[in-house]
């Protein structure tokens, strides 16, 4: 057996070795002015290529943030082409010269709208007046709705029963409202048992959540549901192959804190675009030729 003062300074020096292993792993923190490679001979540092990346447009910059490698290789072989270029003032030779005229003139526009969304400030005072002024926005409906289809060809559904006519439809829908609006009445049982939207039906009618401003939405939908208190139901609403009965569960609204965010960024967008259209308003634009600007005349049919 080993003596055991032998067997401490096995195990001291092994913890000593791991160690050191660990320490010497670990690279030291590259700083912006060092040397990280040279191309052509010339040096290039940490800096200069961070400086580059930001530079490179967003899904470059996201192709190669882990490999430091292949961006120096593509910036290289960028470099040495357009140094070329220079070398035989292909900038001032047509048709490159005026694309170049142009693509400088549009990277400044767009570079200038880039820079004013970095001025821009907006104070939290306007972010709640903003919500205040325009709180239905933050409001949304959570509804339950009967759809009662019509066809104005007849016939049989899928399931072979007779399809309705715009006025049985709209009769039945008429009949639900009466029966919906007396008391104990069961909106969801009536949804399952009557209701031509399947996927709704299935669920006592609910549809979910409806937003004031929501897109896509008819209008005439919005207003009816957004007329009614929590409870209550609508009468039918006439759309182009049915009516709808829509109850009104309860209203939400976003709290200020969760909508902030958004407005503030919606505040940016239109300061922005008013100052755009400042600078655009100041154009004067004389046609002093208006043959010049003419339409060009349209092309000569096709011949037979």
């Amino acid at each position: 057996m080993l003596p055991a003062s032998f067997c401490r300074a096995a195990v001291l020096a092994a913890s000593s070795f791991v160690i050191l292993s660990a320490l010497s792993a670990q690279a030291p923190p590259v700083q912006s002015d060092d040397v990280v490679a040279t191309v052509n001979g010339e040096k290039v540092t940490a800096g200069m290529i961070q400086t580059l990346r930001n530079g490179a447009a967003q899904q470059f910059q996201k192709a190669t943030q882990q490999n430091n490698k292949d961006f120096l290789k593509s910036v290289a072989g960028l470099l040495a082409l357009s140094r070329a270029a220079e070398q035989e003032k292909v900038d001032q030779k047509e048709p490159y010269r005026d694309q170049w005229l142009f693509a400088r003139m549009n990277f400044l526009a767009n570079a200038y709208v880039s820079y004013l969304n970095t001025q821009v400030k907006i104070t939290q005072r306007e972010i709640q007046e903003q919500f205040e002024k325009n709180k239905g926005d933050y409001e949304e409906a959570m509804v339950r709705a009967i759809y009662i289809a019509f066809s104005r060809t007849g016939g049989t559904d899928a399931q072979g029963r007779k399809r309705l006519t715009e006025a049985e439809a709209k009769a039945k829908a008429e009949k639900l409202v009466a029966a919906l609006k007396k008391e104990g009445a069961d909106f969801a049982k009536l949804a399952k048992e009557n209701s031509d939207d399947a996927a709704s039906a299935e669920k006592g009618g609910d549809i979910g959540g409806m937003k004031r401003g929501a897109t896509g939405v008819p209008s005439e939908i919005r207003i009816a549901v957004f007329a009614l208190k929590p409870g209550e139901v609508s009468e039918p609403v006439p759309q182009p192959a049915g009516y709808y009965i829509f109850k009104l569960d309860q209203i939400k609204v976003t709290p200020f804190e969760q909508a902030a965010s958004s407005i503030a960024t919606q505040l940016q967008i239109q300061k922005v675009q008013a100052e755009v259209q400042r600078i655009l308003s100041t154009l004067e634009i004389k046609h002093l030729n208006e043959a010049f600007f003419a339409d060009p005349p349209a092309a000569a049919p096709p011949k037979p």
